[in-house]
């Protein structure tokens, strides 16, 4: 057979095609309807009812739009419930900023751009684009440690304090820009660095890009409040004040939960991770060597276990998934069996396995897992809240199928109270790196 496609293929591929009058039917169908009206399976949607005997009270909804910060929602998701209790106020009426962090996020992971460029001995363009040094280096998105990371050291806000300005909500703007301007201050590094500067003159050039970098990023997202004077009324209805509080001090005295105790469990079956390891991605992190992304890889039902453990005791569960494929926004379903795209287009799915080494799913949105069903101790359906408002899926939680768990979630966040003391033994690890373009 040639290499080239030939008329006399396509005309052979227009014979058996016609032959078979079904897909016709499935044609006119599919440009009538469209693809998911089409295929959907109406009997899954019926089956999984939003239903669930361990649940969180429901709380306030985020919005993120266009922001990419579903990792600072979810986040926030995780912590709102305990501050809600600590200040005595029902959670739903509890709204946190993700504008101070975002601010502080950026700022940080510019400052880390520049310490690669300054410590790395190679700073050839072959290698920093080989190991996407400089591809990523002040991207929008984010993982929980650098949550924890931004948390612990520049605090938390009641969202009134420090509301989202316009471009908060809409990440390409700023995006653009900053990087941009980073990738510039980048170039000039590379530079002084050719040219011997010693690291003495390195970092003083670098302070001079840090401060250009926060009189940016205040005339777009608002300058960062330092101190305020926090008002709110308890549940009870009593008007309370506390003067002069720094982010800092809200998160000590409401936050009282130990967030660097958390800590991420992956489920990675791919050609190059191994289970019970620990694995650590290079380069990327907001503060310098103090937000390294790591992961015990981990089988997938030790994920669900440990994730239902932590739900048991009313704390929620920061998860990462793909949520691009099998999933129902209407409704709020995602469920693998969802749409039948195996009758009506002879499509076979690929596995987890499969996905991860070819690099067709990755985990691209961060959620929170507030509630279970669980029947005979099995988990059935999930409850996932989500950081798009409460206009779509129901209420804005999405109802997940176990059997969507299995094969699109990638990563939980658990209290290390809840791990075995094998699990535990297994953190002891030194991690392994593992590059910028894999899937986690």
């Amino acid at each position: 057979m040639e290499s080239q496609i030939s008329l006399e293929q396509i005309k052979k591929f227009k014979e058996i095609y016609d032959s078979n009058k079904t897909n016709k039917i499935i044609e006119n169908a599919i440009t009538k309807n469209g693809l998911e009206n089409t295929c959907i399976n109406r009997d899954v949607i019926i089956e999984n009812q939003p239903i669930f005997n361990i649940e969180l009270p429901e709380s306030k909804r985020y919005d993120q739009q266009d922001s990419w910060r579903c990792w600072i929602y979810g986040g926030l998701n995780l912590i709102k419930h305990n501050i809600a209790k600590n200040l005595n106020i029902n959670v739903i009426d509890l709204e946190l900023s993700n504008n101070h962090i975002a601010f502080f996020d950026k700022l940080e992971k510019s400052n880390n751009a520049y310490e690669n460029i300054i410590n790395l001995e190679n700073i050839e363009f072959d290698y920093l684009y080989k190991e996407s040094v400089i591809k990523y280096c002040v991207s929008e998105g984010g993982y929980w440690d650098w949550f924890v990371a931004i948390v612990n050291k520049y605090g938390i806000l009641p969202y009134s304090y420090s509301p989202n300005a316009v471009e908060s909500t809409n990440y390409e703007k700023i995006e653009y820009l900053y990087t941009e301007k980073v990738k510039k201050d980048i170039i000039k590094l590379i530079d002084l660095k050719k040219n011997g500067t010693n690291i003495n003159l390195l970092r003083k050039a670098k302070n001079k890009c840090l401060q250009e970098n926060y009189i940016l990023l205040c005339k777009i997202l608002g300058e960062p409040v330092t101190e305020f004077n926090y008002e709110y009324k308890d549940k009870n209805g009593e008007y309370k004040r506390i003067e002069c509080l720094t982010p800092i001090e809200f998160k000590n005295r409401f936050l009282d939960m130990k967030l660097e105790n958390f800590v991420t469990i992956g489920n990675m079956p791919m050609y190059n991770k191994e289970y019970y390891k620990i694995y650590r991605k290079k380069y990327v992190g907001n503060i310098y060597k103090n937000s390294y992304v790591k992961y015990l890889n981990l089988p997938i039902e030790d994920l669900k276990e440990l994730t239902i453990k932590q739900l048991k005791d009313n704390i929620p569960v920061y998860m990462g998934a793909h949520i691009l494929k099998s999933r129902d926004k209407k409704s709020g379903i995602l469920d693998i069996r969802l749409y039948n795209y195996e009758d009506t287009l002879n499509l076979k799915t690929l596995t987890k396995e499969e996905a991860l080494d070819l690099y067709d799913i990755s985990m691209h949105h961060v959620m929170t897992f507030t509630g279970v069903n669980l029947i005979n101790d099995k988990p059935q359906r999930w409850k996932i809240e989500d950081s798009y408002g409460d206009k779509e899926k129901v209420n804005g939680y999405y109802i997940m199928n176990d059997n969507f768990f299995n094969e699109f979630v990638l990563s939980v966040v658990i209290d290390k109270k809840y791990l075995t003391e094998e699990e535990l033994k297994l953190l002891e690890q030194e991690p392994i790196e593992f590059e910028i373009e894999d899937p986690f």
